[in-house]
């Protein structure tokens, strides 16, 4: 190969590189733009594609609008607000701070941006061409700016060839809008692929309303509030496992004071803090912001921005660690099973309300009224209601009448509870099914046994009084105990239950007593000059555990004791190697995992199982002690202990409701 001599490179070489480095696809040019937006102080987004953002993309904002004056100077490299110093990319406020989100777009496509500032009395459409401006006249504008992106990699046709089809690329923006949504539920976005609008939050602040726009309400309503903070790290967000778990990490959303970012590490801390409320082989999933001081962490380590490094690391996935994991324990199965019951989701005769009480075109929230009360349902900001047929006058009657007998016992109906499918109303003038009230038999009811509790216990549950005792009914397949409590119907895993116990048991007992078993003669094991150094040095750690080992060369070590819970079987090199893992800085512990699946293996196999028939006594003795110990509501290995079918749910199942 022939030497070249050493040349600066052309302009336009220089600026696709740098596009290269910064915009690698569409959804790195959305990041760039929206991100700008959001630091402009914007309250609302708009971001719209065509054919995955590969033929345009359209960001609009209301933020400050960029002035007239400096909108040649915005498509410069290097070019930003948001930077004056060095010292200041140590405490960096903003999302955006390298100054070429618009001059490395602008490089590699065809870009429009119109902006207009709120003093401005007119604003200022630029269009720049592969990094060349074309035209630059007034406009037109609202308050704010909107960037037109065409024909993306025009100019770059090898990378325009590596890209995914439109599809996958627009599914790439979803993601990353998603995680916007979920990190700043202050800000109204929307989202739009092909004229369709796949997301829409309302910005209200609220992160709450921020997930019902991700998820959905099933979703929403099932996830666990996670709030605390611990060694200088703040962490508030929500984590959703059992049900709501998935088989990979995609749905894990962490977030650096506001900014979304990647971190394997605390990823494996979270599934840590989770363990025993997910099933194996299964992730939970999140949206938690971590807030410290900005100075402890540091966002510029690389072009897209999605990765960043703690000041100490370790400390941080610890604080992660500890508040996720005592938000998760906060539910015991005492309270599980003492938990009130739930309002019964709004099912279709309460989505009916709204073709009977209003226009369809109406846009008022408050939809209901009646002589001295008033009653509020929200309106869902997403997604619009369905026009529904008109009932005539007698059958609107009779249907507000069973409307307000539910919604008297409810004091607000959210958005959250509203479902937007189009419930099966009749037409005029026919008949409302159930309308007309169905006089109620009550059979006499079978014996069943009543399990008399002590009063602490009892008050535990709801109805375990002596008007309403906790009643033990009887076992279904000889697996799962029936109690009746107040208007709920517990069905408890009798297996899961027991095991869990033994669990809680058998861990307690180890961690505490760090029983170790003796070798007879030391085991010689040959490692690396700098694996040897290293266990020496972490003889503490390795003695909380259950092993005692020393140097006996530069190359080796002498093993004299290792911990009893793993038995003979357990290769102790491959224990060590995972131990030097830990020692790292892993996240997650292997040899503390190792040990906590040898022990759910014990306590699975000693269990009772499913099918062994129990006797009264048997039940009464196993519900005492899950009450009495306080074991969280799942098995060691994520599944649930007890689950509750409501009265009104079996009411509905028989048609003796509607």
């Amino acid at each position: 190969m022939k030497i070249q001599p050493i040349q600066k490179l052309p302009q336009d070489v220089i600026g696709k590189i740098a596009a290269g480095e910064v915009v690698e696809r569409p959804a790195a040019a959305v990041k760039e733009l929206v991100e700008n937006a959001i630091d402009a102080g914007a309250t609302a987004v708009t971001v719209e594609l065509t054919d995955g953002g590969i033929t345009a993309i359209r960001v609009a904002d209301n933020g400050t609008g960029i002035p007239a004056g400096q909108m040649r100077m915005a498509f410069e490299r290097h070019a930003t607000s948001k930077l004056t110093s060095a010292e200041e990319l140590f405490n960096i406020h903003t999302l955006g701070f390298r100054g070429e989100a618009l001059a490395s777009i602008a490089a590699v496509s065809r870009v429009t941006c119109t902006s207009k500032t709120a003093d401005a009395e007119y604003g200022m459409k630029a269009q720049v061409e592969a990094g060349a401006f074309l035209d630059f006249v007034e406009a037109a504008s609202p308050v704010g700016t909107t960037v037109l992106v065409k024909d993306l990699f025009f100019n770059a046709p090898v990378r325009l060839k590596f890209l995914k089809k439109p599809a996958a690329e627009a599914a790439l923006v979803s993601d990353y809008l998603m995680r916007l949504i979920l990190s700043r539920p202050d800000i109204a976005f929307r989202f739009a692929s092909q004229g369709k609008t796949i997301y829409r939050s309302p910005g209200d602040g609220r992160l709450e309303t921020a997930i019902y726009a991700v998820y959905g309400r099933e979703t929403a309503q099932a996830m666990r509030k996670v709030y605390g903070n611990s060694g200088g790290v703040v962490i508030d967000g929500v984590v959703g496992v059992q049900e709501l778990s998935r088989g990979n990490r995609q749905q894990q959303s962490f977030f650096i004071n506001g900014r979304y970012f990647r971190d394997e590490l605390l990823s494996r801390a979270l599934e840590s803090a989770a363990e025993g409320y997910v099933m194996i082989g299964r992730f939970p999933i999140c949206a938690l912001n971590l807030t410290m001081p900005y100075e402890q962490v540091d966002v510029n380590v690389h072009p897209n921005k999605l990765e960043v490094r703690f000041q100490n690391s370790a400390a941080v996935m610890n604080a992660l660690e500890t508040v996720v994991r005592e938000a998760l324990q906060t539910e015991t199965i005492a309270e599980k099973l003492a938990a009130p019951t739930k309002r019964p989701e709004m099912e279709a005769e309460a989505i009916e309300v709204v073709p009977l009480l209003r226009d369809a075109d109406a846009t008022a929230e408050t939809i209901i009224e009646d002589t001295g009360e008033t009653k509020l349902l929200k309106k869902p900001h997403e997604k619009e209601l369905f026009p529904f047929p008109r009932v005539d006058e007698g059958s609107r009657a009779v249907l507000r009448d069973t409307i307000w007998q539910y919604i008297g016992e409810t004091e607000v109906l959210e958005a959250k509870e509203l479902i937007t499918e189009k419930p099966d109303i009749p037409e005029t003038g026919t008949e409302v099914y159930g309308a007309e009230p169905v006089a109620e038999v009550h059979p006499p009811e079978p014996a069943a046994a009543e399990i008399s509790l002590p009063e602490p216990v009892q008050g535990m549950l709801p109805g375990a009084t002596e008007e309403h005792p906790l009643r033990y009914i009887g076992a279904a397949f000889s697996t799962y105990l029936l109690f009746e409590a107040g208007e709920r119907l517990l069905l408890i895993d009798q297996h899961a239950a027991h095991e869990r116990l033994l669990y809680d048991r058998l861990m307690a007992r180890y961690q505490n007593e760090h029983m170790s078993q003796r070798l007879l003669t030391p085991l010689l094991l040959s490692f690396p000059a700098r694996d040897v150094q290293a266990l020496t040095e972490a003889q503490e750690e390795l003695e909380a555990i259950g092993f005692d080992l020393d140097a006996f060369d530069a190359t080796s070590v002498a093993v004299r004791a290792t911990p009893v819970i793993l038995g003979e079987s357990e290769p102790v090199r491959e224990l060590l190697v995972d131990v030097l893992d830990d020692l790292r800085g892993r996240a997650s512990s292997v040899t503390q995992d190792r040990l906590k699946a040898k022990v759910a293996q014990m306590a699975c196999k000693h269990a009772i199982k499913g099918g062994d028939a129990l006797s009264p006594t048997d039940v009464e003795q196993l519900l005492r002690q899950m009450l009495s110990s306080g074991i969280q509501p799942t098995c060691p290995h994520g599944r649930p202990v007890v689950q509750e079918i409501t009265k009104r749910e079996l009411e509905k199942r028989f048609r003796r409701i509607q």
